[in-house]
């Protein structure tokens, strides 16, 4: 008798936890906008229709495009990853360019001082072709300790041109040269937003609406695995988009 009223505790017990759980529900929204043909610097009244937790708006002028974001750039890739490697063909290339460097340096010594051997350099460069580095500086070095006889700083420099000049750039590097494009937030209550476009122009608004569930307790878990990505809690997301045309 006492197993079984234990037995039926825990049950109780396992069903009140799993009541607790949040799974993260599919925002039902809509945007509209009181006028979607505006004059340069005439605003426009966005109005958020449906229940979410987060509201992110971009209006679609510069530096505000949703398709530059950091959400739509990173979507399903791997985040900068930078990697670069010496081919057969790179070194074939540079071959000639480092061949007027050494001899121009050896043409500077002073009578006595050894000679820098092109030979060996070339040698010990074959040592790294097709090895792939994560980074150019670890790269840079490797190279950099096969050319310091020439001393420490034409090596360096030496190196660093080599990599950047000769080295096949296998790099996924994301972020935009003008860097990500953002959003404005809009208040989950409030749901309304006004905005003007100072150039003429057809622009695309993207509303982004965000619910976010539990943390998914994966790998090491929440205390072993502290990681902050947007894969790391359950989201569910609703896009919604809207053109608008500035004459």
């Amino acid at each position: 008798m006492i197993n079984n009223i234990k037995f039926l505790a825990m049950f109780f017990v396992v069903v009140a936890l799993g009541g607790c759980n949040k799974d993260a529900i599919v925002p039902e929204i809509d945007l509209t906008a009181d006028k979607v043909k505006v004059q340069v610097n005439e605003t426009v009244a966005f109005t958020v229709s449906g229940e979410a937790e987060t509201f992110v708006i971009y209006t679609g002028d510069s530096m505000h495009e949703f398709a530059k974001s950091h959400l739509a750039v990173t979507e399903g890739k791997d985040l900068d990853q930078e990697e670069v490697v010496l081919t057969s063909d790179s070194l074939v290339s540079l071959t000639p360019w480092l061949t007027v460097i050494v001899d121009n340096h050896n043409a500077g010594l002073e009578p006595g001082i050894p000679l820098v051997s092109m030979d060996a350099i070339l040698q010990n460069l074959e040592t790294l072709v097709d090895k792939k580095y994560t980074n150019k500086e670890s790269a840079s070095y490797e190279s950099y300790l096969f050319m310091i006889e020439m001393g420490s700083g034409l090596a360096r420099t030496v190196a660093t041109d080599m990599v950047n000049l000769y080295y096949e750039d296998h790099s996924v590097l994301l972020t935009p040269e003008e860097g990500f494009s953002t959003g404005f937030t809009i208040d989950r209550y409030e749901k309304s937003f006004e905005y003007a476009y100072n150039e003429v122009g057809t622009y695309i608004v993207t509303l982004i609406a965000t619910n976010v569930g539990d943390k998914k307790y994966s790998g090491s878990g929440y205390q072993g695995d502290r990681t902050s990505s947007g894969d790391e809690y359950d989201l569910n997301r609703t896009i919604k988009e809207l053109t608008i045309t500035v004459q």
